[in-house]
């Protein structure tokens, strides 16, 4: 009951962070998050569903702002920074190499006169490449869970578990091609699973570039 709690707070949390900016999707407005969420059965698939919906509403707003990837096997929104923009990462490619086109979204369109709009476009690595060609391979087959826990869980000396609900709403939304369809993973920008590996690494190529070219405006 404490987790169904949790996820329904959350998701109201969220929606009213999206309202400052512009008018949440559907799945995550309070009226529709509430009763989605009163079910423990449906708690995991109505954040879940909320949480792809907030990324296709910032792939939009990009895709307003510039054009974006075609056809990406592997796309990351990372949803907050301490800028205030929210990051698209896109994989492109049929292998065994692939190319990393990345860019900055504003957290609000008003705010792009105050948050330069950034770019980046770049091989990944070899070993990165292998990473994602072995995602594409398995993850359309595998059980991992859809929407991972908002708990950080740390190992205490004596052995116990200890965790913590994480109550911040950093989420990372990923979109996996597979041959049966799109997979979508929400993931706390905290979690440390496969979907998260992948998320971080790639993310990783990103932060250690040189090549962002920014709009200063």
């Amino acid at each position: 009951m404490m987790r169904i709690k949790f996820l329904v707070f959350a998701a109201l949390l969220g929606a009213g962070m999206a309202s400052a900016a512009e008018d949440p999707p559907e799945s995550c407005r309070p009226k529709m998050a509430g009763s989605a969420l009163a079910l423990a059965a449906d708690a995991e698939a109505a954040q879940l569903q909320c949480d792809v919906d907030r990324a296709k509403q910032l792939v939009n707003r990009s895709e307003r702002l510039a054009a974006g990837s075609s056809e990406p096997v592997i796309r990351i929104v990372d949803t907050a920074s301490p800028s205030g923009a929210a990051y698209i990462y896109d994989v492109i490619g049929t292998g065994p190499s692939y190319w990393l086109s990345a860019h900055s979204v504003p957290g609000d369109e008003t705010e792009r006169s105050k948050v330069p709009v950034c770019k980046l476009g770049t091989n990944l690595p070899a070993d990165v490449s292998a990473s994602v060609e072995a995602a594409l391979a398995t993850v359309g087959s595998s059980g991992l869970p859809a929407y991972g826990p908002r708990e950080d869980v740390s190992i205490n000396p004596d052995g116990s578990r200890r965790v913590v609900l994480l109550l911040d709403t950093h989420d990372i939304i990923t979109t996996i091609k597979t041959p049966d369809g799109p997979r979508y993973f929400s993931r706390h920008a905290r979690a440390s699973d496969e979907i998260a590996r992948i998320n971080q690494t790639i993310i990783g190529v990103a932060n250690f570039s040189d090549g962002w070219m920014c709009d200063a405006n």
